[in-house]
């Protein structure tokens, strides 16, 4: 006699073949990587502080509690930001399901569920394969742990699945293309730092303090000082003095000020101070400035 039940199989859109690396490594702010290129996948995510990734030719900043791929034969590397010192965890994989592509060139932002996904995936794989040198866990290779928990690279398999699908839905995103560093003068920052150049820059005719700054850019002052000492050392206000002095030199050549307007205008306390400033940056005052201009 037949039944009536109807069998349903199941549908697999991630399926992970093989792992090849399974690691975490808390490193120093300083750290940097030559990178690499292989033929499986790289999911890369900053637990604690910053890193600059590379992929093919482009840099970005990849954040405390962002994921992201690195696609199959793509040249990567990492590096540390000099300012803060990260956690990084890492997971290399074999996978030719064709929604990894969904994967290129995202940013993603990882929710509480997904952040606990994760240290469950990671409690079950590094239960069941370690580095074969825990010293140097880059060196990709790894191997089996004698006397695993039962099941568990099962379990690894399952939850790195699960937490594709995860990812998939996830939202919260944006494209590494918007957080690109970009070149500053010949100096490769992260567009954080051009944020803040650029505000010091729109702002020239003010009187700014850290403080200012911090606030308009959404950072703590020492957030503010750590990220311009990547593009320059001596400190912010420092620099943002020789931007009006710059400014100064403009406006002398111009010649439609005198010299006590210009030191009004760009906010110097007395003309005196501006003269001061100006020498200490240009050594000549502003009155010999002006006679060395050539009209």
């Amino acid at each position: 006699m037949s039944d009536n039940f109807i069998r349903h199989g199941f549908q697999n859109v991630f399926r992970v073949e093989k792992v090849i690396t399974f690691f975490y490594m808390e490193i120093s702010k300083d750290f940097h990587y030559d990178g690499e290129s292989h033929d499986f996948w790289e999911m890369v995510y900053i637990d604690k502080g910053e890193m600059i990734c590379t992929a093919d030719t482009n840099q970005f900043t990849l954040k405390s509690g962002e994921l992201t791929f690195h696609k199959p034969n793509e040249f990567h590397n990492l590096s540390g930001n000099k300012s803060i010192a990260p956690n990084v965890s890492i997971v290399t994989f074999e996978c030719k399901s064709r929604e990894m592509k969904h994967f290129e060139g995202k940013i993603i932002r990882l929710n509480a569920e997904e952040k606990a996904l994760l240290s469950m995936l990671f409690t079950e794989g590094l239960s069941c394969f370690r580095p074969a040198d825990p010293r140097n866990p880059l060196l990709q290779r790894l191997e089996k742990i004698p006397d695993a928990p039962f099941g568990s690279e099962q379990m690894t398999k399952n939850l790195l699945e699960i937490f594709l699908i995860k990812l998939w839905r996830n939202k919260d995103v944006l494209t590494k293309q918007s957080r690109l560093n970009v070149c500053v003068n010949g100096i490769d920052v992260p567009v954080d730092v051009k944020e803040i150049l650029d505000y010091l820059e729109e702002h020239i005719y003010d009187r700014l303090t850290i403080a200012d700054v911090a606030r308009a850019v959404g950072k703590s002052e020492s957030a503010v000082k750590n990220l311009f000492s990547l593009y320059r050392e001596g400190g912010i206000m420092r620099y943002y003095n020789f931007l009006k002095i710059q400014e100064a030199k403009k406006l002398i050549r111009e010649g439609k000020y005198n010299m006590a307007q210009i030191a009004d205008m760009l906010r110097f306390d007395t003309p005196q101070y501006f003269s001061k400033c100006f020498k200490m940056q240009t050594h000549m005052t502003p009155a010999e400035y002006k006679r060395s201009i050539i009209s």
